[in-house]
């Protein structure tokens, strides 16, 4: 479509005939009172028609500064109702209720600033009561625990060793796993870790030393107890039960004890048991024979009287 040149003499040509024209020639006519991008600037008659008669300086209505829970004759009175009602549900003290009553009536930057105040006043409640939180000690409770599971783990034919490191870590760890009220997080402070090792190595301490008084139990004038009634007095208050894999244990621990009752005992029982271990090389059925064969031989070694009859192997 072909435009006919536009002559700057002439007027501009009818919108009717062309409507490109039309187009053409408003963008040449220069318009001095509008500038692209931008708005005309109001001038002061247009803010005096913004401006409220009813506020000092017209911001009465201005959501920054106006407190919605207010009025211009003060509170909302069904707002300062529910906020009492709430505030008396949460048992806030008088003076606190009067401070409610108050912070309803203050602009919202105030109340902003007060809220922040009041976060930094909790943060050092908080602090206080951390600092002020005595140091984790052992507890009856807590030491009864120890003992018992000491007995079990002992007595657990999944025990890796009788003595030393191997086993308060094997109980330490079993010990985290359970609920018995040990903080979260104790083994990131030493001080509370080393009480709780501590506590778990006496416990350890304790029943084996239990246990080799067991094992020296003989009758008076008559013979060695059999295993199931040795067995018996081992697991006595605890909640261990009677069973073959238990007095597989128990026999092993008689037939080192009756060569190396000394002070060296648990150490030798340690030695003994890594001989086992070590011949099976990973064999379970390897290890439940090495067993089997220790239990019959201490049952016909130690037949008693017939009062400690249990169970027997399959």
């Amino acid at each position: 479509m072909s435009v006919p040149p536009i002559s700057p003499s002439s007027s501009p040509p009818s919108n009717d005939d062309n409507p490109m024209n039309g187009i053409l020639a408003a963008m040449k006519t220069p318009q001095a009172s509008r500038v692209l991008g931008k708005r005309p600037t109001p001038n002061n008659e247009d803010f005096d028609e913004l401006e409220d008669d009813s506020a000092p300086g017209g911001t009465s209505g201005n959501p920054l500064t106006t407190n919605p829970f207010t009025t211009p004759t003060g509170p909302n009175p069904n707002d300062l109702i529910a906020v009492k009602n709430f505030a008396a549900r949460k048992k806030l003290k008088t003076e606190q209720l009067a401070e409610v009553e108050v912070f309803l009536q203050d602009p919202p930057h105030v109340c902003d600033a007060k809220t922040f105040a009041l976060l930094h006043s909790v943060f050092n409640k908080v602090e206080e009561i951390v600092v002020a939180t005595p140091a984790f000690e052992v507890s009856d409770d807590l030491r009864k625990n120890i003992n018992s599971y000491s007995v079990a783990m002992l007595l657990s034919s999944h025990i890796a060793s009788y003595k030393g490191a191997p086993a308060t870590d094997s109980l330490l760890k079993l010990l985290l796993r359970l609920p018995l009220g040990i903080p979260a997080g104790i083994t990131a402070n030493a001080a509370d870790y080393n009480r709780l090792q501590s506590a778990v190595s006496d416990a350890l301490t304790q029943t084996r030393a239990t246990f080799k008084k067991h094992l020296a139990i003989r009758r008076k004038g008559g013979p060695e107890p059999d295993i199931f009634t040795l067995a018996r007095t081992f697991i006595k208050n605890t909640k261990c039960e009677l069973s073959v894999p238990l007095c597989c244990r128990i026999a092993l621990m008689r037939m080192v004890f009756k060569k190396h009752a000394a002070n060296d005992f648990w150490d030798k029982l340690n030695a003994q048991y890594a001989v086992i271990v070590q011949v099976a090389k990973g064999s379970a059925t390897a290890l439940v024979r090495a067993f089997e064969f220790i239990y019959e031989s201490d049952k016909k070694q130690h037949i008693g009287d017939g009062s400690g009859v249990g169970p027997r192997p399959d």
